[in-house]
């Protein structure tokens, strides 16, 4: 059993489901989700809640009682002492139920490692492994798993007919909690509109008639502040829309620049098209503290940024 820890928004869920996919089919065993983390927390905003069910993935939650044992679980003191006085009356029932050291296993760095596709059965994944290289044994059973469980409401069905009759391209801009989170604007960062005018000259270039598609998790700032020549549309998602109705139409378009998000990661990987260009900023990660050289696939076009 392979049992990975999800944490943050739908981007990042499926680049850990992803992961722990990856493993638990090279160990030929089952992978489990721990969905504890989850909670009522305003610096998440959206990010706060399980994600995963809009795929066609059979989800199997793991039991408190199987985190613990593959994960382990931190003593007090007294517990501590308790363990050890157990012992010595032998009282093996105790023991077994207190015992687990636990097998977890964090990234000793955010780039790739090969020593990942070497860990054993029964490992407990805690991390973000946020690159293709974890995953890329099991691409093609992984895009299966990420497609749509649920059928497109009539709203997005529209609109998804209108990009496939292209030629189209889609712009993600990231907002919201990157501007009101201190610590994201300091470790990721806003991308500035340098980026996205070097973007657009590229897609027009690519292909000149392709009407520009642009989501945003803050579309009105940006309806305001981007203006790019040629035919464009400004993706308004009016209810019963979903955030993963985003994924599905921006993975739609015929080439995509994305922002660095995750959630336009997704859409862009998603696009099968081996012909598809898709534009992303480098770096990655506005701060030093994580080393984003292996977010972005060698197949991608990666533009400089200024934040």
């Amino acid at each position: 059993m392979i049992i990975t820890w999800l944490t943050g928004g739908l981007g990042n869920q499926m680049f850990q489901y992803a992961a722990g996919l990856a493993l638990a089919q090279r160990r030929r065993t089952v992978l489990k989700l721990d969905v504890s983390w989850f909670r009522e927390d305003p610096a998440f905003e959206a990010h706060n809640a399980y994600a995963l069910s809009c795929f066609n993935l059979t989800e199997q939650f793991a039991t408190q009682e199987e985190i613990d044992r593959l994960r382990g679980v931190q003593l007090t003191r007294t517990e501590r002492w308790a363990l050890a006085a157990a012992r010595a009356l032998r009282f093996n029932q105790y023991v077994r139920r207190h015992d687990l050291p636990g097998r977890p296993h964090q990234p000793p760095t955010f780039a790739y490692y090969p020593e990942f596709a070497e860990l054993p059965d029964d490992t407990y994944l805690l991390g973000m492994f946020q690159s293709e290289k974890f995953f890329a044994p099991v691409a093609d059973t992984l895009r299966l798993h990420f497609s749509f469980r649920y059928p497109a409401q009539p709203a997005v069905a529209a609109l998804a007919e209108r990009i496939r009759r292209g030629p189209s391209a889609a712009i993600h801009f990231r907002r919201g909690d990157y501007v009101r989170n201190a610590t994201f604007n300091r470790q990721i960062g806003v991308i500035g509109p340098d980026y996205y005018a070097r973007a657009v000259r590229l897609l027009r270039e690519r292909s000149p008639d392709a009407k520009l598609y642009i989501f945003s998790d803050d579309i009105e700032a940006v309806a305001r502040e981007f203006h790019p020549p040629g035919p464009h549309e400004f993706v308004r998602c009016v209810r019963p829309w979903h955030a993963f109705d985003k994924i599905r139409l921006m993975s739609l378009c015929d080439h995509l620049a994305i922002a660095n998000s995750t959630f336009s990661w997704w859409a862009a990987w998603l696009n099968p098209s081996p012909d598809k260009l898709v534009l992303a900023p480098d770096p990655w990660f506005h701060g030093t503290e994580r080393d984003g050289r292996d977010v972005v696939p060698a197949a991608w076009t990666r533009l400089a940024t200024q934040r």
